[in-house]
């Protein structure tokens, strides 16, 4: 279990109640937005300048994007349930940094990884926008693309 909520359950009454009573009065919002103050906030009026999260909260917010992410690439992608478990991270990787709207500009990489042809969705991936602003992800990407064993030009 994580150790905050640990750390929760061991609070004492009092601290439960004061926990409740704030969150009334707060309210949650799981959206940024200007408190009173003029500050970016979130969650229980936690103001984004004075927030410090350790990297077991922000795997479980990364968790939670994911899952919500596969649900939402399942539905704009139908085939990607049917292709290569190495292709869906790549797939998945993309869309986590450029969002569904902006993978789906990638028009011909996205037939080439339908028709499981890896090889040439590798090589299609590179020649973009997104491969010259992050050339180290795109090479990464593109070489595990390359390394599956699909169908390549001309073997169908």
């Amino acid at each position: 279990m994580h150790q905050s909520l640990k750390k929760q359950r061991k609070m004492p009454k009092e601290l439960k109640n004061i926990l409740e009573d704030i969150k009334k009065h707060e309210g949650f919002r799981s959206k940024v937005y200007k408190c009173t103050e003029g500050y970016d906030t979130i969650g229980y009026g936690f103001a984004i300048k004075d927030l410090e999260i350790d990297e077991s909260v922000a795997d479980l917010i990364l968790m939670k994007k994911l899952h919500t992410l596969l649900q939402r690439i399942l539905v704009a992608f139908p085939w990607f349930q049917n292709i290569n478990d190495e292709a869906k991270g790549v797939i998945i990787n993309m869309c986590y940094q450029l969002g569904i709207r902006g993978f789906s500009k990638f028009k011909k990489t996205i037939y080439l990884l339908e028709t499981e042809q890896y090889e040439d969705a590798s090589i299609e991936m590179l020649d973009s926008l997104w491969a010259k602003q992050t050339p180290n992800r795109a090479k990464e990407l593109s070489e595990k693309l390359r390394g599956i064993n699909g169908h390549t030009k001309g073997s169908d």
